[in-house]
């Protein structure tokens, strides 16, 4: 089965969205850290406020983004995923997005999920990587200790959308051929579908 990296594509999407997200708006939040709980990649399941604000002036296109420690979809996305085999490990917020002074930046609905629950199908027996170094009298799982992959093999599953309980790559959304092709037929904006074997390219093309 073929898997995919879900990323920004930097043509609907800008390549950095320059924003913050917060629990409520005024125009000062704009120049606010998110000092949140729920800000976090790796979080304990809890819940985050129904309704959060993206406050940003760049204009919005895309379906799909990653940040934030999560990933801000529109409501078509979340309609695919919905349709696929994805286990709903993950939590949602309804996403005001709006600029600086307030003003309403979309006409369609927009989410942010984060996922609490992340899947251990990286094969890493099969998989080329460089360990990270650390402590000696430190013990950690594998999952925390790539500094690089070579060669990424995920282990055979039939969930359509899933994150990687793995440090490296935690932050991104990984999917089947089946979704892929669901996004591709629906023109969903903004979204690039890496194959595994050119991730560790990927990573090298932005020094990650």
């Amino acid at each position: 089965m073929s898997y995919y990296m879900i990323v920004k594509d930097n043509v609907k999407s800008p390549i950095f969205l320059k924003g913050v997200i917060h629990e409520s708006f005024d125009e000062k939040k704009y120049n606010e850290g998110m000092g949140y709980d729920w800000n976090k990649i790796f979080f304990v399941k809890q819940d985050i406020p129904k309704d959060l604000w993206l406050i940003t002036n760049n204009k919005i296109e895309f379906d799909y983004y990653e940040g934030f420690n999560g990933h801000i979809i529109s409501g078509d996305f979340l309609t695919l995923m919905n349709q696929v085999n994805t286990l709903q490990k993950y939590v949602t917020s309804n996403l005001q997005v709006v600029s600086s002074k307030g003003k309403s930046k979309v006409k369609k609905p927009y989410y942010f999920i984060k996922y609490y629950t992340r899947e251990d199908f990286v094969d890493y027996e099969k998989s080329e990587f460089t360990k990270r170094r650390v402590p000696e009298n430190k013990i950690l799982d594998l999952n925390y200790l790539v500094e690089k992959f070579q060669k990424i093999v995920l282990k055979e599953n039939d969930r359509d959308v899933f994150c990687l309980n793995d440090l490296k790559l935690a932050r991104y959304l990984f999917c089947s051929e089946r979704f892929k092709q669901l996004c591709e037929e629906r023109y969903m904006k903004g979204i690039r579908f890496i194959e595994l074997e050119d991730i560790p390219q990927y990573f090298s093309s932005y020094d990650r």
